[in-house]
């Protein structure tokens, strides 16, 4: 004997999917919008401290080395960040990083964008060239506790939530090592 449900209850549970989606879905816009306006802002900030030598932080590295296979690979990594001074000494808090690299023939592209109180990653954009010729562009999205809560990928994805995140940790880190010179 089949079970069935009358076409009320059917139409009631596609429903009640569907709105579950969608409020998923309105949910996930929210979080993608405030990421948007974050990285307006951001690159406002950088854009107008590209002009005004007192308020300008920014760090750049480039390291040229070449790599055993694939040959010459240049690295241009560049770090925005704000600086906070106190009997201490000086604390720098990166709020978005490049980088720029070459891999043989192909050229890679990263964008990391981290929230100004927190430091979480809030944003991640990855662009890649294939063998193929084409780009691959990846964009992660997280929310203010550090969820991811929206991936968006042209062409193929690269990288898990996870390796991303502590990528961007390990980026994030790095920098105040790197400016610290308190020795």
């Amino acid at each position: 004997m089949k079970l069935r449900l009358p076409k009320i209850a059917l139409l009631a549970l596609f429903f009640g999917a569907a709105g579950l989606s969608l409020a998923a879905q309105a949910q996930d816009s929210d979080v993608v919008k405030s990421v948007r306006a974050a990285y307006a802002a951001a690159k406002e900030k950088i854009k107008l401290s590209a002009t005004d030598e007192q308020t300008r932080n920014d760090a750049v590295v480039t390291l040229h080395h070449n790599v055993p296979a694939t040959g010459p690979r240049t690295t241009v990594a560049h770090c925005y960040y704000e600086l906070d001074t106190d009997e201490n000494g000086a604390h720098y808090y990166p709020y978005f990083i490049t980088l720029k690299y070459n891999v043989a023939a192909r050229n890679f592209y990263e964008e990391y964008l981290f929230h100004p109180e927190s430091g979480r990653l809030l944003f991640a954009f990855l662009q890649s060239d294939t063998f193929e010729g084409t780009k691959n562009e990846e964009r992660y999205y997280y929310d203010d506790l550090g969820k991811l809560a929206s991936v968006n990928v042209k062409g193929e994805r690269t990288v898990g939530d996870a390796d991303l995140v502590s990528r961007a940790e390990e980026y994030r880190a790095l920098i105040p090592k790197f400016l610290d010179f308190s020795y």
